[in-house]
């Protein structure tokens, strides 16, 4: 029988979600302190918070300046009657920074004032992949920076431009006739980060014939590796795989934001002979469970090594990873339970997905599949 686990959902999380990436967070307002530390010398007005750009600001206090100082390297004084103005260089570190002003009206009169400056910030409202049809277009996403950033990319069908409080990201046109996948590099003060970027469109990349390939167990107790024919298609707002020629259609979840597919378990997948065929996946052997939020997922990739090995295929590849379970159970009851289950249909780990050429001839028939009872 099937194990029953418990199995949390499975959440995609690439360079954040979206519109919450901060590349950089230095420090919080509410790090700003201003405490005065008074003595014998008042302080009438104190304006000493800065922010990472630094600048100057004023200090009043009762009485004529004799002699300030600042205790950092980074801040500077000078005086003028009651006047004491406080300078701070850029602040380029990654966490704001402290430091006190001492103000002398003579030998014996003083007072102490807090100075705080923050750190630098950088805030971008954007997806962790971005993804774009094949037609050449582009996107723009807001930029909150200190200092700015500076953006550059090796794949030279994607150009990001940064100005005005702007990143730009423009694409060429996809004429490679498979989906693509590159990337473009954020330098800011808290340091490189990359982010993804895919162009491709579902009906020219991704819809059409596959093989399924997985890893079974024969008669013999011994692993194989089979392929299946299998097709990726769309119907209205839902989409399916296809297995074989016999009616099986296994709905997936089509992930657009990361260009991926989910197959999850207690799904029905149609009807052989008497039988309902369900679903039931995990993402190893342990973790089999017919409850709908297990899933199996897995991201479209390009791998030129695989038309260059295998001349039927494109090149557009899609793993549910190695130790990943995918089962098409055979129940004797629509609702799927340990006690429905009957037999499998098809029942495997290491699950891959290969698009075929539209030229490619089918692979191993998958009408009379081999009932194996449990």
């Amino acid at each position: 029988r099937l194990k029953q686990t418990n199995m949390n959902k499975i959440l995609f999380h690439a360079f954040c979600v979206m519109g919450c990436l901060s590349l950089l967070t230095a420090c919080e307002k509410g790090d700003i302190t201003n405490d005065i530390d008074t003595h014998s010398v008042k302080v009438l007005e104190a304006n000493t918070s800065f922010d990472a750009l630094g600048g100057t600001d004023s200090i009043y206090v009762e009485g004529n300046v004799t002699h300030a100082y600042a205790n950092a390297s980074w801040a500077k004084t000078q005086t003028k009657g009651n006047l004491v103005t406080v300078t701070t260089e850029h602040n380029r570190d990654l966490q704001s920074r402290h430091t006190t002003v001492v103000i002398k009206t003579s030998d014996v009169d003083s007072t102490v004032v807090a100075i705080d400056q923050l750190g630098p910030y950088t805030q971008l409202d954007m997806p962790g992949t971005i993804v774009l049809d094949d037609e050449a277009g582009s996107v723009s996403y807001k930029v909150v920076s200190t200092f700015g950033i500076k953006v550059s990319s090796s794949d030279s069908w994607i150009t990001p431009k940064y100005e005005h409080g702007a990143l730009t990201i423009t694409t060429a046109k996809n004429d490679e006739g498979h989906l693509r996948r590159g990337e473009f590099t954020i330098e800011s003060e808290a340091g490189k980060q990359k982010v993804k970027v895919v162009q491709v469109n579902f009906d020219k990349d991704l819809k059409g014939k596959y093989y399924l390939q997985i890893d079974e167990t024969d008669k013999n107790n011994k692993q194989v590796t089979t392929l299946y024919n299998a097709s990726l298609e769309k119907k209205g707002d839902a989409y399916v795989l296809k297995v074989g020629n016999s009616g099986v259609e296994v709905p997936v979840i089509y992930d657009a934001d990361n260009v991926g597919l989910s197959i999850a378990s207690g799904q029905a997948a149609g009807k052989f002979k008497q039988y309902y065929i369900g679903t039931v996946v995990g993402a190893s052997e342990s973790k089999l469970s017919l409850s709908p939020s297990n899933l199996i997922s897995g991201e479209f990739n390009y791998s030129e090594e695989v038309t260059k090995k295998v001349a039927d295929l494109d090149g557009t590849v899609l793993t549910f990873g190695k130790p990943a379970m995918l089962i098409l159970g055979a129940f004797d009851s629509p609702q799927f339970s340990n006690d429905s289950y009957k037999a499998y249909y098809l029942m495997g780990t290491n699950v891959y997905l290969y698009r075929l050429k539209p030229t490619t001839a089918s692979a191993k028939s998958f009408d009379q599949p081999t009932f194996k009872l449990k």
